[in-house]
């Protein structure tokens, strides 16, 4: 029963301030941001005066005012204990079911998002390995396309060798070797003796000649090793050097291609055949010059001459048609392997460390692979050979070789090193922000002595990540476009490019913090 309006309720009716909803207090329990927290009237704080009689029927005076603070209970709000525990557990069952609901489809989509990082991570990891592999050969191959096909790079290879030491004794020894070999000492003392015998000398004096057989031949050698060597140390010497390198590349160059305008050919049967017709034209015009004028009748013609039988040669060609593609493709197909495998990761910084790192080992390996390639040469030289000079023979071929796995070394440990500071370690995370702090400071102090963008920094600093992406891809253009990408060349793009990203960080400012709007309270 309600009571009336300006009246208290009677004591007996006023529950206790110990009630409970289920087994805790309606004031302790749990209901915190998950739950409703129900505002349930409380009528125990209400003063209740025993002594004065409650009337049913005693009418309310109209003129009588109601105390500001009084609550004024409705009989639609009371809510007893027994519905607020209905309600909360209600309430919990649907929270219950709405969160179960929610993690549902996380829960069964892990497995598969789990899966599909692990065979993009596969995947990742054997595109890389595969790029890592054909790396080291990509370089081999186009070292060997160069070398072999351009004939100013085969020369730009072979002319230092001209000025080593090691070379000029071998070809002064070799030289002078043949040269002694053909000039016979002792037919001249010989006929020295037999001349003074005829002449009626006397017998001592023709007994003597054969004495002096000995001395000559050192003396003859003295002085053909002194001519030959005063020539060998002559820029007359380099220029013959160049020429006759010139030729003979073009020779072979001509025969692996089978060009028919060079004097040696190779036929399907392996016969290297040499071509008269350039040398019929050049004897015919000497002829007509002589003033035998019926030479100019004779046709052209160009018969050829077996002088050689190379069945290896037709094997060859092969391998240098092979060659001159896969050198030109190779490296590229190398490095489309490490890019692939770098952009399907799931972690691309991570895959790209592992990448650059990858292309360090391969041209370790390959650098190692030369060195185990040259010392088996040197043991396999046959007697009367000049270890020394086949040494710095295959330094000097190899020589432009070395320097691209170098750049090529260099290439990956930056690439490895940029990828690890771009990455999301905490080493990488607080280098970028010392880095952030740096320019920031610097951009302070510089801003409290009249130097600022302004709107210039507001525009670098919402373009700085395209920005990035343009200077390094001018810095590798750089690199790839070089005709001799050397470690040198490598380290002084990556610097200038890190100071030009340097200054882009420096010179950008960042938007002005937005100061909240202060929440009014709510009473």
């Amino acid at each position: 029963m309600t009571p009336p309006r300006g009246r208290k309720p009677a004591a007996g009716n006023t529950p206790e301030p110990d009630e409970t909803v289920g087994d805790q207090p309606v004031e302790d329990h749990p209901m915190q941001d998950d739950t409703l927290a129900l505002d349930l009237p409380s009528q125990a704080d209400a003063p209740v005066d025993v002594d004065e009689p409650v009337e049913a029927d005693e009418p309310v005076e109209a003129d009588e005012p109601m105390a500001a603070t009084e609550s004024v209970p409705v009989a639609n709000d009371v809510v007893s204990p027994s519905d607020a525990e209905q309600r909360l557990a209600r309430l919990e069952e649907e929270n219950a079911a709405l969160r179960a609901k929610l993690a549902a489809p996380a829960v069964e989509a892990a497995p598969r998002k789990d899966s599909s990082h692990r065979g993009r991570r596969w995947a990742a990891v054997a595109l890389v390995a595969i790029g890592a592999l054909l790396a080291p050969l990509g370089v081999v191959a186009h070292w060997a396309d160069r070398t072999l096909t351009d004939t100013d790079r085969y020369l730009e290879t072979v002319a230092p060798l001209a000025d080593k030491p090691q070379i000029q004794s071998a070809i002064i020894n070799r030289t002078t070797t043949a040269i002694m070999s053909n000039i016979d000492v002792s037919s001249v003392t010989g006929e020295l003796e037999n001349f003074l015998s005829e002449q009626g000398a006397p017998p001592r004096l023709t007994e003597a000649i054969p004495l002096l057989e000995q001395p000559l031949q050192n003396g003859v050698q003295t002085v053909v090793t002194r001519v030959v060597t005063r020539f060998v140390e002559s820029d007359a010497f380099n220029s013959l050097w160049l020429q006759v390198n010139r030729i003979s590349h073009e020779q072979i160059v001509g025969i692996l291609e089978g060009d028919p305008d060079i004097a040696l050919q190779l036929d399907d049967d392996g016969n290297l055949t040499l071509q008269l017709g350039p040398i019929i034209d050049v004897v015919k015009q000497q002829l007509v010059d002589a003033g035998i004028g019926i030479a100019a009748s004779i046709p052209a013609i160009n018969p050829s001459i077996a002088i050689a039988q190379a069945d290896s040669l037709s094997q060859l060609r092969t391998g240098y048609k092979l060659l001159n593609a896969v050198g030109t493709w190779l490296p590229w197909v190398a490095l489309a392997f490490l890019i692939a495998g770098v952009l399907i990761a799931p972690r691309r910084a991570r895959m790209a460390v592992g990448a650059g790192l990858a292309l360090v080992v391969g041209m370790l390996v390959l650098a190692l692979g030369l060195a185990i390639g040259r010392s088996a040469l040197l043991g396999a030289l046959p007697a009367g050979t000049s270890g020394p000079a086949v040494e710095v023979l295959f330094n000097d071929i190899v020589r432009f070789m070395r320097i691209s796995l170098r750049a090529v070394a260099v290439v990956g440990l930056f690439v490895a090193i940029i990828a690890f500071l771009a990455g999301g370690s905490a080493a990488a995370l607080a280098t970028r922000r010392s880095a952030a702090s740096g320019a920031g400071a610097v951009r302070s102090w510089g801003s409290g002595r009249g130097v600022d963008t302004g709107a210039f920094g507001l525009w670098l600093r919402a373009r700085l990540v395209p920005l990035r992406w343009v200077v390094a891809a001018i810095a590798v253009l750089v690199i790839v476009l070089a005709d001799t990408p050397t470690a040198a060349l490598v380290v002084t793009t990556a610097i200038i490019a890190l100071v030009v990203l340097g200054i882009l960080q420096l010179l950008s400012t960042p938007p002005a913090p937005v100061e909240a709007a202060p929440v009014a309270e709510v009473h």
